[in-house]
């Protein structure tokens, strides 16, 4: 875990993902404890299911073009929304301070449509969910998986990082991964640590680019990730108007990440 709550790990290899409306794309990812981590805190599957994924698209080449979807582990894109907008939850017994994920569970609820109720194992509409469990780092997957799902919540996770982490889960991706992001951002590559800079690929258009490029969104990098030194690695564009944004913060929802969720929702299956 980094200064800013990343999991990290030097290994890295690469598979395939699909986010929603877009064509596969090939990544590169981090192997953090057999999982397979991508920008720091999206956990795509098992390292395993990943490289099933990359098998299948190494021996049928044209499914790429055919757009066919052989795992649902391999696909983890925002369109794998939950249904009618409810996430059934567990918090593990186990996860000091428990209230940093009622407070961001109620954030959620009171800014957005998206409700959080507790699991039932024996009611049917339960049987996708997440469990928010303590462990090295502030890590979640995107869009609803299947089953049971994590978000990983180390100690110096605060509300801000889980509510960015269920931002993760309710499918949103990280702003500056946009397609559009050397238009409003510069990556100071020279201080970005070598082993992490694939952290930084711009590869994911999700509905969020339907709104302008937003500093203040909950969803963005800090201005230091992955920094050798803790200076800034991201830094504005001269002329691009931040409106006074922190970059990176970890206090709310923006206008915008909001108006992201409410399109996320309104999406065609």
């Amino acid at each position: 875990m980094d200064q800013n709550g990343f999991l990290t790990g030097k290994a890295t290899d690469t598979t395939w993902i699909k986010p929603f409306g877009q064509k596969w794309l090939e990544v590169t990812y981090s192997v953090v404890d057999g999982m397979a981590v991508l920008e720091g805190c999206l956990i795509l599957g098992t390292v395993a299911q990943m490289q099933a994924v990359k098998h299948f698209i190494a021996n049928n080449p044209l499914a790429i073009k055919a757009g066919i979807q052989p795992f649902a582990a391999g696909i983890l894109g925002a369109q794998f929304r939950w249904k009618n907008e409810t996430i059934p939850f567990e918090i593990d017994q186990n996860l000091p301070n428990p209230l940093r994920v009622k407070d961001a569970i109620a954030h959620w609820q009171a800014k957005t449509p998206m409700k959080f109720v507790d699991r039932d194992p024996s009611n049917d509409a339960h049987i996708d969910y997440v469990v928010f469990r303590p462990g090295g780092g502030c890590a979640s997957s995107v869009g609803r998986r299947g089953g049971r799902q994590d978000i990983i919540l180390g100690p110096q996770c605060t509300a801000g990082n889980c509510i960015h982490e269920i931002g993760h889960t309710v499918g949103l991706w990280h702003e500056q991964s946009r397609s559009d992001r050397d238009e409003f951002v510069t990556i100071n590559f020279a201080k970005v640590d070598p082993d992490f800079k694939h952290n930084f690929d711009m590869h994911i258009q999700d509905c969020v680019n339907l709104s302008p490029y937003d500093f203040g969104s909950i969803m963005h990098y800090p201005i230091n990730a992955f920094s050798t030194d803790g200076s800034d690695t991201i830094a504005p564009k001269p002329g691009v108007n931040t409106n006074e944004a922190v970059i990176g913060q970890r206090v709310a929802l923006s206008a915008s990440d909001i108006a992201g969720v409410d399109k996320l929702i309104a999406a065609p299956e």
